[in-house]
């Protein structure tokens, strides 16, 4: 698996050097975390079966996985609905998540995910167990880099998006775990009508205290970064602000749910389902044309 994978992923490290540094950036430490860092819950899961029907494009020089709808849920007549996925850190290119947004894509979206790892995801060292195939490799390490790689072509990239699909497009954004943040950062601005996450990560009260646009949360009954303590003020600050958002809670099931939960198992099959399902009825609820 980790083989193909790597196979499938453009190598674009260079790009570091030449774009921008952008906004996109965790908050200083001065707000409370609510959401923890990257962990070993982040990497365990199940690799889940199936063809992706994507297509691998590249946009503002990002590598970007795309999924598109069928032709009959976009027609000429209809508002083009477009999904930003910001993934996990098995990256767009990991065949849970490229299964996840084709499930959106079916649903009448354009499913878009940059490779914010650019051809660097976690897989390409650890196994499902955090054992590192190269005893050198450092995961907080990793994950400083990334993060610095994704504030440099997370904007970029966005913009791309909207001059790909227009003004009169519209825009939503789910994130999962690493991806977290990325949505809570447009989602304080006019750049989507709405936004979902579920399992996030890097968050603090900051994100919360500055969202504009409708959310959803799907969260973990167990969840190391993001515990009961931590949702639960997630929910007072939006409840005090009079945001528009829905919180959902999947018991039996934990971190890491919504991308890489066990599909053999009943509640996680379920829980990984209703996720999903959530999220399309979430998203449609602020695209759909009244």
């Amino acid at each position: 698996m980790m083989v193909s994978l790597a196979m499938r992923i453009v190598q674009a490290l260079a790009l570091i050097s030449i774009l921008p540094a952008t906004v996109w950036s965790i908050p200083s430490s001065s707000s409370p975390v609510l959401a923890g860092p990257i962990g070993k819950d982040c990497t365990i899961g199940s690799i889940h079966e199936g063809t992706p029907t994507g297509k691998n494009i590249t946009i503002a020089g990002v590598p970007t996985y795309y999924s598109e709808p069928p032709h009959s849920k976009d027609g000429k007549n209809s508002t083009t609905k477009v999904i930003l996925f910001f993934s996990d850190i098995f990256g767009a290119f990991y065949i849970n998540n490229e299964l996840l947004m084709d499930y959106f894509a079916a649903q009448g979206y354009h499913v878009l995910a940059l490779d914010y790892f650019l051809g660097d995801p976690v897989g390409l060292h650890t196994n499902a167990n955090l054992e590192p195939f190269d005893p050198s490799f450092d995961l907080n390490a990793w994950v400083e880099k990334s993060r610095k790689q994704a504030e440099a072509v997370t904007q970029p990239w966005i913009d791309a998006v909207k001059k790909r699909y227009g003004a009169k497009a519209k825009y939503t954004a789910v994130g999962y775990c690493f991806g977290g943040p990325y949505v809570m950062d447009i989602a304080a601005t006019d750049g989507v009508v709405a936004g979902a996450f579920a399992h996030p990560s890097g968050l603090t009260e900051d994100h919360f205290n500055k969202l504009k646009k409708p959310l959803l949360l799907s969260c973990a009954e167990t969840d190391t970064a993001f515990p009961a303590e931590s949702r639960r003020r997630a929910e007072d600050i939006l409840a005090a602000s009079h945001a528009t958002y829905h919180s959902q809670l999947f018991s039996n099931v934990t971190h890491g749910f919504a991308t890489r939960g066990n599909l053999t198992v009943e509640n996680e099959l379920w829980a990984k389902e209703e996720s999903a399902r959530s999220v399309i009825g979430w998203f449609d609820r602020f695209t759909i044309q009244k």
